[in-house]
């Protein structure tokens, strides 16, 4: 019994064969994974060992020691020097910890202005200076002053005055 569809020949007795043959590879191949599965599931279990990823190598907090301002507002080069360091990266610092707080839920950020405040007296310190708080003085007393003009520069900041 032969028909012709659509410009093809067509055998009935044919197709069922051949379909029965796919059905039947499908099955055996569907049990044989099943049966291979089964029984082998406490033996062939890989051991999924712990990586050891190197954590980010974290500095031990310095202690910041006090500032209390001095009585003259001119400053030396050193210090023009440590100035021009921090205030350098400190805005490398500011750039990368407003990522974490704009990415941050609601709770954690108050958590990471906190860890953002740490993390400035603490880059502060590592430079040389007393903390942010000695930092802040140079910027609102020691760099406005005209005596210092040429110390800054040469330190490589450029001052307004």
């Amino acid at each position: 019994m032969s028909e012709r569809i659509r410009g093809l020949s067509f055998n009935l007795a044919t197709f069922k064969t051949a379909a029965s043959f796919f059905a039947f590879v499908a099955f055996a191949a569907i049990m044989t994974v099943g049966f291979t599965a089964c029984g082998e599931e406490q033996q062939d279990v890989p051991q999924m060992t712990q990586m050891q990823v190197p954590t980010p190598k974290t500095q031990p907090i310095v202690p910041v020691d006090a500032f209390t301002a001095p009585s003259s507002s001119v400053i030396t080069a050193e210090k023009a020097k440590l100035y021009a360091k921090a205030s350098a990266s400190l805005l490398e610092l500011g750039f990368r910890w407003s990522e974490r707080i704009d990415k941050a839920s609601e709770t954690d950020k108050v958590q990471i202005l906190n860890a953002y405040s740490v993390a400035r007296d603490q880059l502060c310190a590592r430079v040389g200076l007393a903390g942010i708080a000695e930092f802040n003085w140079i910027t609102s007393v020691a760099l406005p002053d005209p005596k210092n003009k040429a110390t800054f520069e040469s330190a490589g900041v450029k001052t307004n005055n």
